[in-house]
């Protein structure tokens, strides 16, 4: 404010007080409006979304089945266009492999988009969905789940079928838990898989992979760095069921399941074509 009085002195000596207070006021309103104007700054404001509050009571449910669901919605222009419910999917892996003779287990978990943001069904808007004493519309409807999302599992089976296996645990999978199993075999681990149970290579070639020490009185046979690359190498020439296969219970040390999951949203648009969407609901898939 001082450096309005200066000014008023200087520039408008000998003009009557009133004319001069008039002035500053103008020149207070129009200097705010130069630095402080935010709506000059940013877009027209727009039209305000209808709200939304909804619920899902179940969240597990049987592919195949639908899911029930439970919504309140209202709109200030009280015009609803559209109404639907909307999900995408993920798709839930886990393996677990594990080699039963000194008790190694690789476990993994991944989880993947198996279908983008889609609209799975819509609703019709009626004034008989009005409460008056929840002041919203309410619908309590379904929306379906396709049986192509059961679930899936492999879990422990007593007869090995290479070729289902490699469906369901990917090479790379295999791929780790062999080279992370590797460091963890011994003299015995390796004579029992590629002498005892299989004969895939001659005993005077596999012995001479290892050399022989004294720990005390005690003889240990350790292998040879520059044999290394020919076990391992001999490890795949293996059938892959022979590093899981528990043979004191019978079955393959695997442990594998697919499971997918929705994450829906219930999606309103309102006659100003504005649109919301609901906070997300998971409904995991059985």
């Amino acid at each position: 404010m001082n450096s309005y009085s200066l000014n008023i002195k200087t520039k408008y000596l000998g003009i009557p007080a009133k004319y001069i207070l008039a002035l500053v006021c103008l020149s207070v309103v129009i200097s705010s409006c130069e630095i402080n104007d935010p709506v000059g700054e940013i877009s027209d404001p727009g039209y305000i979304a209808a709200n939304i509050y909804w619920d899902i009571p179940v969240t597990n449910i049987t592919a195949g089945n639908n899911v029930d669901f439970y919504a309140e919605y209202w709109s200030t222009d009280e015009t609803i266009e559209y109404l639907g419910i909307w999900y995408n999917i993920d798709k839930i892996l886990n393996y677990t492999l594990t080699y039963p003779a000194n008790g190694y287990t690789l476990i993994l978990d991944s989880t993947e988009l198996a279908r983008e943001f889609l609209e799975i069904k819509t609703f019709a808007h009626s004034e008989e969905n009005y409460d008056p004493e929840k002041k919203a519309y309410v619908i309590e409807d379904q929306f379906p789940v396709s049986y192509t999302l059961a679930a899936l599992s492999y879990e422990n089976p007593s007869v090995f079928n290479q070729e289902q296996f490699n469906q369901l645990i990917p090479a790379d999978i295999q791929e780790q838990f062999l080279n992370n199993l590797f460091p963890q075999l011994g003299y015995q681990d390796f004579r029992n898989l590629l002498r005892v149970y299989r004969q895939v290579v001659e005993d005077e070639v596999f012995e001479g992979y290892f050399d022989t020490i004294m720990e005390g009185e005690t003889e240990i046979r350790v292998m040879k760095a520059e044999a290394e690359e020919a076990l391992k190498l001999h490890l795949r020439e293996l059938p892959f069921g022979d590093l899981i296969y528990n043979r004191n219970r019978q079955y393959y040390s695997v442990d594998f399941s697919q499971n997918y999951q929705l994450n829906a949203r219930f999606r309103i648009v309102n006659g100003n074509q504005v649109e919301n969407l609901s906070e997300t609901k998971v409904v995991s898939v059985l």
